[in-house]
């Protein structure tokens, strides 16, 4: 395999074996970077099961700030704050996954950051934060030639205080041949875990198309967050829903054979402006969530009885006469039909 040598970082020796790496801490060395095609990470292609105490921000610190570990900038990478627990599919063609891994100077925050490639664990920080010089950056080069997933993991060891994780640069080099998988049941596995919690029975889910009437200060985002990244309310990811922006109205008409009317609505995680999300039934309120925001609300799946109705009004106000960020997500909606599954 040629490879091209390029300096980014003096670390510790890595002796790539089958994925897994000893370090010895005399050797300084130059990483060597594959050639061939980068595929940097993005987080909104991580998998529905991944999770983040706060946002996932692109190419900058989790508090919006350049990506900086121990005085390094770097332009690329990933920023997070812990706990938070990122997983992604590996390109078929990728042969090495290349990151820096480190504390974010922005903050102090003590914690943990690790590295799974199908489940097992590659690489593991021990304790660091911003201040702690016994740990030393660099880039590490990991092998996840035939991989399924990776995961990119940060735990919080004390309070979440300034818990600031980068993963600076962060990506794929691919090769010219996919991969044969090593683990080929893994993908199966994982894509049924990753569906969303459904009810059983056939179902109609909810689209900006579908709908009678859109109006929306925003878009409205099939399948997405209004930002245009997967739903998320807590930290859980949804695969279907509507992303709108308040002041927002939807009506859905309801056909003769709609049985309920089945939605998890909520604040979504992609920015944190207040809100307040209604649902009406042929004009009757049946739900009020009160004054939300992403980081104030417990999302829960409602179950609405819509058989004989006419239509569905999901409203979305601004609530404190602003509307800057206020993004409201109805995650996971649908209607289930009549003589389906109970």
């Amino acid at each position: 395999m040629k490879v091209q040598k390029k300096l980014l970082a003096l670390g510790t020796l890595l002796i790539l074996n089958a994925g897994v790496y000893a370090q010895t801490e005399t050797t300084p060395a130059e990483v060597e970077i594959m050639k061939g095609k980068r595929v940097y990470l993005n987080g909104k292609d991580a998998l529905t099961n991944s999770q983040s105490y706060w946002r996932v921000n692109e190419d900058k610190a989790v508090s919006g700030e350049k990506l900086s570990i121990q005085g390094v900038e770097y332009k690329k990478g990933l920023g997070v704050h812990a706990p938070s627990n990122l997983t992604f599919k590996v390109p078929s063609k990728a042969q090495y996954f290349y990151v820096v891994p480190g504390a974010d100077d922005a903050h102090q925050g003590p914690f943990k950051m690790t590295i799974k490639v199908d489940n097992e664990e590659v690489f593991n920080s021990g304790v660091i934060s911003s201040k702690n010089k016994k740990y030393t950056p660099k880039l590490n080069a990991i092998d996840v030639t035939g991989a399924t997933i990776i995961s990119l993991q940060v735990d919080a060891l004390e309070n979440q205080g300034g818990d600031h994780a980068d993963w600076a640069e962060a990506f794929f080099v691919e090769g010219k041949k996919e991969n044969k998988p090593k683990n080929p049941g893994l993908l199966a596995k994982l894509e049924a875990e990753l569906a969303d919690d459904e009810l059983p029975g056939e179902k109609v889910y909810l689209t900006k198309e579908l709908a009678s009437t859109v109006d929306s200060y925003w878009r409205v985002m099939n399948n997405e967050g209004i930002e245009g990244g997967k739903i998320s309310l807590k930290g859980k990811k949804f695969n279907k829903g509507v992303g709108v922006h308040a002041p927002s109205t939807l009506i859905y008409p309801v056909e003769s054979n709609y049985k309920q009317f089945v939605v998890t609505p909520g604040a979504n995680d992609s920015n944190a402006g207040t809100i307040r999300m209604r649902i009406l039934v042929d004009g009757q309120e049946v739900f009020n969530s009160g004054a939300i925001k992403s980081t104030k609300q417990k999302p829960e799946r409602l179950v609405l009885d819509v058989a004989g109705k006419k239509e569905v009004q999901l409203i979305v106000d601004e609530e404190d006469g602003e509307k800057g960020g206020d993004h409201a997500s109805w995650a996971s909606a649908y209607f289930l039909l009549t003589g389906g599954s109970k």
